[in-house]
């Protein structure tokens, strides 16, 4: 039987409340990593629920002096000038279209593939639609300033001080509270709450104290040796070793909310099996939930907001149902995007029907891969490191970008260039097998591969798998790849198609195939944690072979290098080094597509809020112009469950 209980609302918002901490220069303190966040309905999207789930099970995978603590308040002041300087321009820059800048009021609304929500409590939930609502009804303890460069920034917490690599003291916000509503009615933040979130997502029971697998980060809070509430605003952590990316994957990554206590003892596991009562959260953010009707969720700002510099709209809905309508929705002023889920043809349809509508564009999340983990029994020529490799640069990624995108999109290298400060530079890639523009070289190349590994009459048959999935999508495409690979490699290529999951299942089980699909989608720009689960010789997805000491201490390095430079620099070595073939990878990353979209004239989006994934949070910061001629009328706020017809 659900509880539900009536939103008690103040009546004014806040004073005095503590502008949001900017962002931190690259060069930063020790201990902040990279977190990856993403556009709702705008980028990725384009895999169905069921590769959501199977790709996320399926990616799941010497150190710099420090400054003292004293360099490290120096290094801070500096850092929130430049910081002070960068959200000035920033601003200036939005209002650049409406000389009266920001201003609060209206309703934005987007599309979301609403339905596909999985539950509401915070910390047993994972799906990007989820996600999306979440990220504006919660916080973390820090969250990320930049997709591209992996810098952090304060959320609930001020970023911590670093007495030394393994500790971590949190200081609470101040005016940081929960929402004015039952069952927290407004109270402060404090540091035993923190506490409590850590340990209730390390201890994983449901209520009647049995493991429940639904705590799907246990693992990555079990990073946390010990915390300590030393007092109600300041928490101490700690891990068992150095750990450099502990920040960004524990406490910035997508998933990482604040929740409180009384609400986990409330609602219970109802809070886990009951999907439609979206009443079912108490956070610190600036929304609240007003309705969730299986097909539109509708957010209204909180009347005690903490913050004062965001949450410029009054509320904000998601609407999902018939993809086919969105453009006349638009055309209709019922949306304020029009992006993903409308192909770049639909949308360039509606650049020509409105050219006085901005435009934007954003790389799509998930990049298409062929994993190729064929070192196995029964695969050992096949599994020969250069036999990868000749599949690898057998695969014209320019062709491939026009088979698929019609052009909107590149190719994507071991990390794709829209990682700023962490992939290789487009230049230098263009300069390597596979990626240069001298296709011959690369056939030459791939000829004396597959000759020293054996020749191809005596390799024997290449078993290419493509996800259903992606073949629906883009039909054709396994046939298109097949053929690129048997082409240049003179290999015989056996092509058949498979449910995407059950695909990833058997990988996973140790059947051996190369297969064509989707990456799953990244949580976090820093790939250290990826990397050390697939290519470190002892990673727990290390489907290959071959290991490479040179390649393992590269890794090793960057788990324990907190500066963040030194870190991105550390990962251009070890994309060099399998771009050049002095390093195996069984992971082939291939293209990454390119979504167009448009927005009202009367949208003055945070330039974030395109980022390429888990960006949801910055429509917190994006506004509406309602005196814009254009603005449409009538825009309201569901009422609330105690605003009845009879005042009841």
């Amino acid at each position: 039987m659900s509880t539900r209980h009536p939103h008690r609302h103040w009546s004014a918002l806040r004073r005095n409340r503590l502008s949001r901490r900017s962002l931190l220069a690259a060069s930063s303190r020790a201990g902040v990593g990279a977190a990856a966040i993403a556009l709702v309905g705008c980028s990725g999207d384009d895999e169905p629920e069921q590769q959501d789930q199977s790709q996320q099970q399926a990616e799941q995978q010497s150190t710099p002096p420090q400054p003292q603590q004293g360099q490290q308040q120096s290094l801070q002041q500096s850092q929130g000038q430049q910081a002070a300087q960068s959200d000035q321009s920033q601003q200036q820059e939005q209002q650049s279209d409406d000389p009266q800048g920001p201003a609060r009021g209206g309703i934005i609304r987007t599309w979301l593939a609403v339905e596909r929500h999985d539950r509401w409590d915070p910390h047993r939930s994972r799906y990007r639609y989820t996600q999306a609502a979440h990220s504006l009804m919660y916080n973390r303890l820090v969250q990320p300033a930049s997709v591209s460069t992996g810098e952090l920034e304060a959320d609930l917490c001020a970023l911590p001080e670093m007495p030394d690599e393994t500790t971590y003291v949190f200081t609470v916000e101040p005016d940081a509270a929960f929402w004015n509503l039952e069952p927290t009615n407004g109270r402060a933040v404090n540091a035993q709450d923190i506490a409590w979130n850590i340990q209730r997502q390390q201890e994983a029971l449901d209520a009647s104290g049995a493991p429940d697998p639904y705590f799907f980060r246990r693992a990555a809070y079990n990073r946390t040796t010990s915390v300590e509430a030393s007092s109600d605003t300041s928490a101490t952590l700690t891990t068992a070793e150095p750990d450099a990316t502990y920040l960004s994957s524990v406490h910035g990554s997508p998933f990482a909310w604040i929740t409180s206590p009384e609400a986990a003892e409330l609602y219970a596991d109802d809070w886990r099996d009951d999907t439609s009562d979206i009443v079912r959260n108490s956070g610190t953010g600036p929304y609240t939930p007003r309705l969730y009707n299986g097909f539109e969720i509708t957010l209204a700002r909180s009347e005690n907001w903490w913050r004062d510099d965001s949450a410029w709209a009054d509320g904000i809905n998601f609407t999902s149902g018939d993809t086919n309508n969105i453009v006349s929705l638009y055309g209709a002023a019922a949306f304020d995007t029009a992006a993903f889920p409308l192909t770049n043809a639909a949308v360039e349809t509606l650049r020509e029907q409105n050219p006085d509508h901005p435009t934007f564009e954003q790389p799509l999340d998930a990049s298409v891969e062929l994993l190729a983990p064929l070192s196995a029994d029964g695969f050992a020529a096949l599994g020969d490191p250069r036999i990868v490799r000749a599949i690898s640069l057998a695969v014209d990624r320019a062709q491939l970008v026009e088979r698929l995108y019609a052009g909107h999109g590149r190719a994507s290298g071991p990390l794709p260039w829209f990682l700023e400060g962490w992939s290789v530079s487009e230049q230098l890639l263009s300069t390597y097998p596979g990626y240069r523009n001298d296709r011959e070289a690369d056939l030459s190349e791939i000829a004396g591969l597959v000759n020293a590994a054996g020749g191809a009459g005596n390799i024997g048959v290449l078993p290419l798998v493509v996800a259903d999935l992606f073949e629906g999508f883009f039909a054709g495409a396994g046939e298109a790849v097949r053929s690129m690979i048997a082409d240049a490699t003179g290999l015989e290529v056996d092509l058949e198609d498979r449910p995407f999951a059950e695909a990833i299942d058997q990988l996973r089980s140790g059947e051996r195939f190369c297969f064509l699909g989707w990456s799953a989608v990244p949580q976090q720009a820093d790939p250290t944690e990826a990397w050390l689960n697939t290519l470190h010789s002892a990673g727990a997805q290390h489907w290959s072979a071959s290991a490479n000491t040179e390649l393992d201490a590269l890794l090793d390095q960057m788990k324990t290098t907190f500066n963040l430079g030194a870190r991105q620099d550390l990962s251009h070595q070890v994309q060099e080094m399998l771009l050049d073939g002095s390093a195996a990878q069984w992971q082939i990353k291939l293209v990454n597509g390119i979504q167009l979209g448009i927005h009202q004239p009367w949208l003055n989006p945070d330039p974030r809020l395109f980022d390429y994934a888990w960006s949801t949070n910055r429509l917190n910061n994006t506004w509406l112009n309602t005196n814009h001629e254009a603005y449409p009328t009538g825009r309201e706020l569901p009422p609330l469950e105690e605003e009845t017809e009879d005042g009841g």
